[in-house]
């Protein structure tokens, strides 16, 4: 089916549904809350729809103010709706316990709006999945610009949406610096054109850390990462270093990317024990020619794309407790 005629069932669903929930997937991150956010403010400000909620989990406080203002509401909320609109994960597992549950007993219609490897189209009635874009904000950026306003005609998109989207993809780029493709600059020059503030929302989004997060990640990197000669970097973070520098939810995004600026690093491998359920959440970036994705799958129940991707290692399944990652991370190649 092409993207228009996608585009044609999916602007008749919002007309014909009464009550529409947007979710996104487990821990959210920037991408996640634009991406979401976006759809969101759309729903309400463009197709003037009254009855739209939020489900997903609580943000990290360091990029909440990407979808500030939005109510975020329980999975009861899915229960209620008769369309369903998810982004930026490619199955309903990644949005994760009482959503997930709630997403598959749902009769509703459910719509996936995604930019993962893999999409698990039979979950969903309507699917747009594309990998060879930036981000979720940049799928989510091509449908809305093709949909009509309240009145039929395309609509001009409000800044609620455009701040959304640009915040979004900034993230899933690191601020361009991976994962940029023609279509994310020319998207990227359409949204400074509207009146988008980027400078302002690098800002927020780089800028306004606390003392902690240095403090963290200067020593995580000098006395906790390993570079193995095969070009593998290793950097495993426990409950106990988390709570020694009093780090909140998102203080660490990024450190990831820091170890692929040594020349002999090939792949940085973050693991980080949870606070709040029995695993290592676990974080991949590589360079060309190396597959994060393949690492993913391969070793941790995950995936996502070539040079990112991610998983978690399950306690005590996969390992007896999180001292042992170090051991795991042994057998893994690259």
């Amino acid at each position: 089916m092409e993207t228009a005629e996608k585009i044609t069932i999916l602007s008749s669903l919002i007309d014909s549904s009464e009550r529409i929930a947007v979710c996104t997937h487990t821990h959210p991150d920037g991408d996640a809350l634009g991406s979401s956010g976006a759809v969101f403010h759309y729903l309400c400000e463009v197709r003037g729809k009254a009855c739209v909620s939020m489900v997903r989990e609580e943000a990290p406080a360091t990029i909440a103010f990407i979808s500030e203002g939005i109510p975020v509401l329980g999975p009861g909320a899915i229960a209620a709706a008769d369309l369903i609109i998810c982004t930026d994960f490619n199955g309903m597992s990644r949005a994760g316990g009482e959503i997930e549950q709630a997403l598959r007993a749902s009769a509703a219609k459910k719509v996936l709006i995604d930019h993962h490897l893999n999409p698990q189209e039979a979950e969903f009635d309507l699917v747009f999945s594309r990998a060879e874009v930036s981000s979720a904000c940049e799928m989510v950026y091509e449908i809305l610009r093709q949909m009509p306003g309240i009145d039929g005609q395309t609509a001009r998109l409000p800044l609620s949406v455009l701040n959304c989207l640009m915040a979004g993809m900034t993230t899933d780029t690191n601020n361009f610096a991976n994962s940029v493709f023609p279509s994310t600059l020319a998207m990227a020059a359409d949204l400074i054109a509207s009146g988008v503030d980027r400078d302002a929302i690098v800002a927020e989004l780089y800028n306004r850390y606390r003392p902690n997060r240095v403090r963290a990640i200067a020593h995580i990197l000098s006395e906790e990462m390993v570079i193995r000669p095969d070009g593998l970097a290793v950097i495993i973070v426990s409950k106990e270093l988390w709570h020694r520098f009093g780090l909140e939810e998102g203080e660490l995004e990024g450190m990831v990317n820091i170890p692929l600026t040594i020349d002999e690093v090939k792949v940085c491998l973050y693991l980080r024990e949870s606070v709040d359920a029995p695993e290592m959440r676990v974080s991949i970036r590589s360079k060309r020619g190396w597959s994060a994705n393949a690492m993913a799958v391969k070793y941790f129940h995950g995936g996502g794309h070539e040079q990112a991707a991610g998983g978690k290692l399950r306690i005590p399944y996969d390992i007896p407790n999180a001292a042992a990652a170090a051991a795991f991370v042994e057998k893994v190649e690259i």
